[in-house]
């Protein structure tokens, strides 16, 4: 009897102890308020993504690396995925999952050099616009640069693009509007703010997707699960809701 009664222990803790969610290793990068170790929730996008994962039961565990490393990571299989990108000129090995974000990048300019707006950025000639190393924009907006409709100069980063900017070194910087803001109110003063002003303009760019390795073992079936994961909350609702309170708690009102 004694060994039945432990048997039936033995069951019960079987059927009631919880499945362990699949975990997963995602690449990412800092790019606030949309990604950050140290933002709310790893920034409104990582927020994003991990709450599509726990839909479809699985754990997202992030790790922040410069960009380029963190996508090679995932093209080779090393990882299961990264996050986030837009859809890639080549595509090879990587599937996309989400849109997760739209990009509207504007033009931020001095005060005292204000640039008009423009339904097209080939209208603002002789205008040299501060790009970031590494940032995709939109196939439209490079072709121009390189065929030398507009002029750009390339710096390593938003901060650095800004600093030029204000000290009169080029005459726009191309920016999403949110981490053009975010930075703005958490690097620069109220005197350096002031000095700068952005266009209504905007350069729409492509989705924000999270790449998933085709390489890793099970990527395809991932893709898949987390696709559905995430069409099921975008047709809920519970997607915007959750949009919502993660751009809250960034801070960005929206």
């Amino acid at each position: 009897m004694k060994h039945l009664i432990s048997a039936v222990a033995g069951l019960f803790l079987a059927v009631a102890a919880p499945v362990s969610a699949e975990t997963i290793t995602v690449t990412t990068g800092e790019y606030a308020p949309f990604t950050g170790a140290d933002l709310p929730d790893g920034g409104v996008v990582n927020g994003l993504v991990s709450r599509v994962a726990a839909h479809a039961g699985v754990t997202v565990e992030y790790e922040y690396l410069p960009w380029k490393r963190a996508l090679e990571m995932a093209r080779n299989g090393q990882v299961a995925a990264s996050s986030y990108w837009p859809e890639r000129s080549d595509q090879a090995d990587l599937e996309m999952v989400g849109p997760f974000s739209l990009d509207r990048n504007v033009l931020f300019y001095r005060t005292d050099k204000p640039i008009p707006e423009f339904e097209d950025v080939t209208e603002l000639e002789g205008v040299v616009i501060g790009v970031t190393h590494g940032y995709s924009y939109t196939p439209v907006f490079w072709a121009n640069a390189d065929s030398g409709a507009i002029k750009t100069q390339t710096a390593k980063d938003d901060l650095s693009n800004f600093r030029k900017l204000l000290g009169g070194r080029i005459d726009a910087f191309i920016v999403d509007e949110y981490v053009a803001h975010y930075m703005l109110e958490h690097e620069f003063t109220e005197e350096e703010r002031a000095q700068l002003a952005s266009t209504e303009s905007a350069i729409v760019g492509a989705g924000g997707f999270l790449q998933v390795s085709l390489k890793a073992e099970g990527g395809a079936d991932l893709a898949k699960r987390l696709q559905a994961a995430y069409d099921e909350m975008q047709a809920s609702g519970e997607l915007d809701k959750a949009r919502q309170e993660l751009s809250a708690a960034a801070g960005l009102g929206k």
